[in-house]
């Protein structure tokens, strides 16, 4: 019983340090990231920090791995039941998205991007977020579009979406405006087209079944 109770306390402050350095990052970027800022912020001792994570690096790459875990479940989830309408799962994909950048996790995520360029153990880390929502967007493309009549390639089609996603990520970081750049109108459309090549494919299908014998 001891043992799972200090067991649950690690547990929970390591939870806590992790929280903290996402609440840093999203609200002051990088330069604030510090251990001493972090213990403060966890309400820790300082040298938890390092006990848990031994030191900024171990810390980063924890947070990485923890955020890209949740949301990637996330989605995972959201494109498993194919009961529901692709345009439907895209528009609660764009909900999932306005969520992240309001509470943060779009910045924290290009935050973490950036130090791959200096750092190749964060670098390794988001390629290999890249390929692994690649992957996951070109199984959705294989599922979905041949019924829309859609027919280009899923895999240089997810490459081309996550390309369009991060672009349109980074403009909304650095403060572009809806009126500048309308990319949520443009999310939006997206969205009322594919309902409609669902509703033109649903009623082909109708028109092919009372068609056989």
């Amino acid at each position: 019983m001891a043992e799972f109770v200090e067991e649950q306390a690690k547990r929970s402050t390591r939870v806590a340090i992790l929280d903290a350095a996402f609440a840093i990052l999203a609200r002051d970027g990088y330069e604030a990231l510090t251990a001493r800022n972090v213990a403060q912020e966890a309400g820790t001792n300082l040298a938890l920090v390092n006990y848990y994570f031994g030191g900024k690096k171990g810390l980063l790459l924890a947070l990485y791995d923890r955020l890209e875990a949740d949301r990637f479940a996330r989605q995972q989830a959201l494109y498993a039941d194919d009961g529901e309408p692709l345009s439907a799962k895209w528009r609660r994909a764009v909900e999932y998205y306005r969520r992240d950048l309001a509470d943060g996790f779009v910045r924290v995520h290009h935050e973490l991007q950036a130090r791959g360029y200096a750092d190749p153990e964060l670098a390794s880390r988001g390629r290999r977020r890249v390929v692994s929502w690649a992957e996951l967007l070109a199984d959705v493309c294989r599922r979905h579009l041949p019924r829309l009549g859609i027919d280009l390639p899923p895999d240089r089609l997810a490459f081309a979406f996550s390309a369009f996603w991060y672009g349109m990520e980074q403009l909304h970081l650095t403060g572009v405006s809806e009126d500048e750049a309308p990319f949520f109108a443009m999310l939006d459309a997206f969205g009322d087209w594919l309902e409609e090549r669902e509703k033109a494919a649903a009623g082909r299908e109708r028109s092919g079944a009372r068609s056989r014998p």
